[in-house]
């Protein structure tokens, strides 16, 4: 009894200072990422590898579940969209990360390369961002899975990828929706039922020229705007239909501020994202994959003219058709955006991703296939 009082007596004094153990009914994700090399002054050069894990319980059946299941479906404006077809396991799946409750002052000991390192403290949104270093031999390009190590029995873990990129080659940095998967961007509610009712389908055309690329040697990474509570859903659909790449997605809590500015405009997400990813490998070079449903163009335009020595190409995958692309604020839009990119920066808008069968040829071509890795 002694005994019992005096661990309780402690036990802010040790959360504080240790954190909280992971337990058997939470959830451990761990994000994919990309690797860059650093040349610390007076050591042997490593990979830098980040690590991003998530801590959730995903519970179901209590009344604050029922609660928070009104709450987040008017939040995200599924109120009115729900039909019934929300009785569908693929929903209640997808919804169900949402409700999680999010496990603050957890510590993750994360396995890679033969070596242990223990997370800083997740925050109160249950994620945790650090880097540790790998030192084994991979060449660039490998992609190597990492994993939560001492888990209780039965605890479940999305395991970790990351590739290594290479200081020099060329990248692509892809926009999600209506790029590579359809989404119906234009239709907010179309948008919605895809995103939590819908099996997902890729962009006629788009995992082929994907593969093309990275064939050719490219790297590959992700940007989305749609919440990474979407995580878990997404990734097998990447995972079938794309080559891996890193995946960034945007931070959605309805109890702090990362609701308010989920609800501002993408184009400043992506603008932060894609800038940050280019200024992490600056020896590369870069082409810009969107679409045309929203501002994908406006924004990758902004992007070249502040980075002109690294990007090279911007794509866009034509989502209109018909009249609208014969309207001439429409084509006034391209003239406008190529009257902006250095001579020697290239715009594309397409239809049918065989008609890009050129760039990957010119990246064989002028890397010999693997200087781009």
């Amino acid at each position: 009894m002694l005994q019992r009082i005096a661990y309780w007596i402690k036990f802010p004094y040790l959360w504080a200072r240790y954190g909280s153990p992971i337990k058997s009914d939470e959830t451990v994700v761990l994000f994919p990422q990309s690797a860059s090399l650093r040349h610390p002054k007076g050591a042997d050069s490593h990979w830098e590898i980040p690590v991003h894990a998530w801590v959730v319980e995903k519970e179901s059946g209590t009344l604050s579940r029922l609660i928070g299941r009104y709450s987040v479906l008017s939040v995200l404006g599924l109120a009115g969209v729900v039909d019934r077809r929300s009785a569908t396991a693929v929903f209640e799946n997808r919804l169900s990360w949402f409700m999680a409750d999010r496990e603050v002052n957890k510590k993750v000991s994360i396995s890679v390369g033969g070596e242990t390192f223990l997370s800083p403290r997740t925050k109160p949104n249950g994620h945790v961002l650090f880097s540790v270093p790998y030192r084994g031999v991979a060449p660039a390009g490998s992609v190597l899975t990492y994993k939560v190590v001492d888990l209780p029995p039965g605890q479940h873990c999305i395991e970790g990828r990351v590739q290594l990129i290479a200081e020099q080659g060329v990248s692509v940095i892809s926009d999600f929706d209506d790029t590579i998967k359809i989404s119906n961007v234009t239709s907010k509610k179309e948008l919605l039922r895809g995103l939590f009712f819908d099996d997902y389908h890729p962009a006629p055309g788009m995992p082929e020229f994907y593969l093309q690329l990275a064939n050719a040697g490219v790297s590959f990474h992700y940007v989305s705007a749609s919440p990474i509570q979407l995580y878990p859903s997404i990734a097998p659909f990447l995972d079938k239909y794309y080559p891996f790449g890193c995946l960034t997605q945007r931070h959605f809590y309805v109890a702090d501020k990362s609701f308010i500015n989920f609800f501002r405009s993408s184009m400043q997400y992506k603008i932060e994202t894609v800038s940050q990813l280019i200024e992490r490998y600056p020896q590369r070079r870069f082409i810009l994959i969107g679409d045309s449903g929203e501002k994908d163009p406006e924004v990758y335009c902004q992007i070249a003219k502040q980075y002109p020595d690294q990007v090279s190409d911007i794509l866009i995958r034509e989502v209109f058709t018909g009249s609208e692309l014969k309207d001439a604020n429409h084509n006034a839009r391209w003239q406008q955006i190529k009257s902006q990119l250095a001579d020697h920066q290239n715009f594309t808008a397409f239809h049918d991703p065989t008609e890009l069968g050129a760039i990957a040829s010119w990246i064989n071509h002028s890397h010999n296939g693997t200087a781009a890795v």
